[in-house]
């Protein structure tokens, strides 16, 4: 079947640590533990200036606790830049090819086929356009290298391979 549209790139650190940043920053959890530390390192202050009088202490946590619990997202993003460098999927510049049948994805040294009945849902984030086979696994396809068009095309056979 011959390629309707085939797009190359290649995902930068810098790239990545935004597409992680913005997706741990969405988890209710880690909003949640950045909320707590943020409320640990306040709240002592400000009774001590006297603007608040009274300070819940069981919510307390020492500043290194605090501190964690607060950049813990980009305490990770950090990590998982950091390991980027052994993982070969993504130092790799992928060529995707979008036919009929399917996506295409080709790397330096591997390929993958994936049918449009395959990807449960696509997302958008962070630049990216996410592609997702499953729950935890996910293709990102950088938007700025498609159009509008090419965006709706991938979206519609998504949604009629779901419909058969």
């Amino acid at each position: 079947m011959k390629s309707l549209l085939s797009i190359s790139f290649k995902i930068t650190r810098l790239e990545y640590a935004q597409y992680l940043i913005a997706y741990m920053y969405r988890r209710p959890t880690v909003i949640i533990l950045s909320v707590l530390g943020l409320y640990s390192l306040i709240m002592p202050v400000l009774v001590d200036y006297g603007i608040v009088g009274f300070f819940n202490k069981s919510m307390f946590m020492s500043l290194p606790y605090a501190l964690a619990m607060l950049f813990y997202p980009l305490i990770i993003t950090g990590i998982a830049v950091l390991q980027r460098n052994r993982n070969a999927f993504l130092r790799q510049e992928m060529r995707y090819e979008f036919d009929d049948e399917g996506v295409h994805i080709q790397g330096e040294d591997f390929k993958s086929d994936l049918a449009w009945s395959h990807i449960r849902e696509v997302k958008e984030l962070a630049g990216f356009l996410i592609l997702k086979p499953s729950k935890r696994e996910g293709y990102l396809v950088k938007k700025n290298v498609l159009g509008a068009d090419e965006i709706t095309y991938i979206k519609d056979k998504i949604a009629a391979a779901k419909q058969k």
